[in-house]
């Protein structure tokens, strides 16, 4: 046999050993290797631009410009203090005519016209405490926060937030302080430092068992008014607005924002 015959038998021996010679059979696939490992990180990318500023809760137009109708209390500067809404005051129209000793000289002839305690008229009682951010909570509504305590020994004070449509045509909230059968006895103005530093306001409805409530509101640099608060029955609340919402704060921070700087409330809690 010569060389050629030898090497056609030994392919068909091969051929004889598998399934077949022709090519068109594949082998099965073998096992999936190894996951490799994770390669090094990649150089950091390089820093992007600052973005622009965020607009300050003083600026209501926008416009990043410290302007003269922005700095609402009229100190000269453009700060957090500025951030609350300009305050403002409506007394009860219950009781807006009727003076406290128009509604006793009443009482001692068996009168009590609507606004005026009625006959049977309790003063409400309890501890005068000087209102600040923690002692308000939200009431579940999302629309009250109510002080004091837990429903039902919330005091009589409380923060409002209202549906208001803004300029722009948008509805947002409108927060006020609410002070449920509250009216103004008596109002007066007091030194910046009797009104921060000696708590005047605060002190002078303490001393009377018939104040439930205190405020003292900043009028200038050097001066706050003090308004002290009895009870009706018959008269519903006064109310006084202290925020709206504005881009960077809602009306709920901006009411207690005041607390403690700008109005300084005072209320008796059960």
């Amino acid at each position: 046999m010569n060389k050629f015959g030898y090497y056609k038998v030994l392919l068909l021996i091969g051929c004889l050993s598998l399934s077949a010679c022709d090519g068109d059979d594949n082998g099965s696939d073998g096992a999936v290797g190894a996951t490799g490992s994770i390669g090094a990180t990649g150089e950091a990318g390089a820093t992007g631009p600052q973005g622009v500023a965020g607009i300050n809760c003083w600026d209501l137009d926008g416009d990043r410009v410290d302007d003269s109708d922005e700095d609402i209390n009229k100190d000269g500067l453009w700060d957090a203090s500025d951030c609350a809404i300009a305050a403002s005051s409506a007394q009860n129209k219950t009781v807006e005519l009727n003076h406290q000793h128009m509604c006793e000289a009443l009482a001692g002839a068996n009168i009590y016209p609507v606004g005026c305690p009625s006959a049977i008229h309790i003063v409400p009682t309890g501890t005068l405490t000087d209102i600040t951010t923690p002692t308000f909570f939200d009431d579940g509504t999302g629309n009250r926060l109510q002080s004091c305590a837990l429903s039902p020994d919330n005091g009589l004070l409380s923060i409002s937030l209202r549906d208001f449509v803004n300029s722009d045509g948008d509805t947002v909230k409108q927060g006020w302080f609410e002070l449920e059968g509250g009216y103004i006895v008596s109002e007066g103005v007091i030194t910046r430092n009797a009104g921060i530093i000696d708590n005047q306001c605060f002190k002078d409805c303490e001393a009377d068992s018939n104040c439930i409530a205190s405020v003292a509101v900043y009028k200038t640099s050097e001066s706050f008014s003090c308004r002290l608060f009895y009870h009706s029955d018959t008269a519903g609340k006064y109310e006084r607005v202290c925020g709206l919402d504005v881009p960077g704060f809602t009306a709920e921070e901006q009411c207690k924002l005041t607390l403690g700087g700008n109005t300084r409330w005072a209320a008796r809690c059960p």
